[in-house]
């Protein structure tokens, strides 16, 4: 009996030891780029911008500023998709993207164009505005990167917009705004549906596997082009809420 105990013993440490060296799953590391940013996030999430939009006490025109700097944000969004679409690695990245390119068309048509006609923002207009400095820097360093960096690199510099909106949406919905809030409706179009059921988390696990699949040297870079979009999107929120413009 004694034998036998000291051998099960020795087998499970050997166990134990084997696992513990085993690489984790591709979405531990998308989690652990995740924490790496969270302070980030926090600082999008209390920046005065969302703050006030919680409250339902943001300047209307500032709003209106945005949802005309995010349509145009969202132009340069789905163009960075299609050329990622034509980087493909396998059919699922394609389809992914494909899906993705819709569901942006699908945004612009539920919630961009509600406040687009609340507001009688023309066409012409949309046209002959020009993007502020921090959405021009936002959607060229996008373009910029999936042009010339590899793939899984352009990929994660997309991935930013997706995880803030819905950990926005999932927390301003927590915060309960009241119901006669004018930015109900934006609130509303962005309230997530559960994780497991997300294209967030479709879009997570698709770059988790390319973040374990790939070299060390690419790993660091789609760190880094995570963490510039992130604080790129804090920029673009800024930048709208202290109307900050190119020099005349």
């Amino acid at each position: 009996m004694t034998g036998n105990f000291r051998s099960r013993t020795v087998f499970l440490i050997l166990l134990i030891i084997l696992f513990h060296n085993i690489p984790s799953h591709a979405t531990s590391l998308t989690d652990e780029m995740f924490k790496e940013n969270e302070d980030l996030y926090q600082k999008i999430l209390h920046m005065p911008f969302n703050s006030e939009l919680i409250k339902g006490t943001l300047d209307e025109n500032i709003f209106k500023n945005y949802i005309i700097q995010d349509y145009i944000y969202l132009e340069y969004y789905r163009k960075a998709f299609a050329i990622l679409l034509s980087k493909a690695p396998d059919d699922k990245a394609s389809a992914f993207i494909v899906s993705t390119i819709k569901a942006i068309d699908d945004e612009i048509g539920n919630v961009h164009n509600v406040y687009i006609k609340q507001f009688n923002i023309s066409k012409t207009e949309l046209a002959n505005v020009s993007p502020l400095p921090s959405t021009e820097l936002y959607v060229s360093y996008l373009i910029k990167t999936a042009c010339l960096e590899p793939f899984e690199t352009g990929l994660a510099a997309m991935l930013p917009c997706d995880w803030v909106y819905y950990r926005l949406g999932g927390d301003m919905s927590k915060a309960k705004p009241s119901p006669d809030n004018k930015y109900a409706k934006w609130i509303e179009g962005y309230t997530p549906v559960k994780w497991e059921s997300s294209e967030t988390k479709a879009f997570t696990d698709l770059l988790g596997g390319y973040m374990e699949n790939t070299t060390d040297e690419n790993r660091l870079k789609m760190r880094q082009a995570f963490k510039t979009s992130m604080n790129l999107e804090y920029m673009f929120w800024d930048g709208i809420y202290r109307d900050v413009k190119w020099i005349q």
